[in-house]
């Protein structure tokens, strides 16, 4: 997998993505705002990330790499199916519909790799080697560090 760098300009608020090597000289455009990362040796040589780029951050947290939004649809429509099919007195294809979504999304949990993600800035690292200093998401630390809106 590709190592990619996700994050926010902070000078125009445009989503940007960079790759480690090219980090350091990135400059936005759409605002030309130069040298917006300032990339650990970790992470310019491709191992893992230790801090953030972007705000310096060392607290980072571990989550899925899986669109929300699309996991939250996957749900729904297995638990609107079986609510149809049990209006329907489908009792047994209702049970059926509920156990699919929960394989298809057992199957999706571990299929789908990880990606490390900045409680400060919610720049997104997709592709480095885990870091056992990085934990879950944590909701304590997140209101520590200003319970920023997460990224889209």
């Amino acid at each position: 997998m590709d190592q990619i760098i996700h994050f926010k300009c902070s000078g125009c608020e445009r989503e940007l993505e960079t790759t480690p090597p090219e980090a350091a000289a990135l400059k936005c455009p759409e605002c030309s705002q130069d040298g917006m990362l300032r990339p650990s040796q970790s992470l310019t040589t491709g191992r893992m990330v230790d801090r953030c780029a972007l705000c310096g951050h060392d607290n980072l947290y571990i989550q899925k790499d899986f669109n929300r939004a699309l996991g939250i649809s996957i749900v729904v429509i297995g638990v609107m199916l079986s609510l149809v099919l049990f209006a329907q007195s489908n009792a047994f294809y209702a049970m059926l519909a509920l156990i699919g979504t929960a394989v298809v999304d057992a199957i999706i949990y571990f299929i789908v790799g990880e990606v490390t993600v900045c409680y400060a800035c919610h720049t997104i690292y997709r592709g480095f080697d885990p870091n056992p200093d990085h934990a879950p998401f944590n909701l304590e630390l997140l209101e520590r560090y200003g319970g920023q809106a997460p990224r889209r």
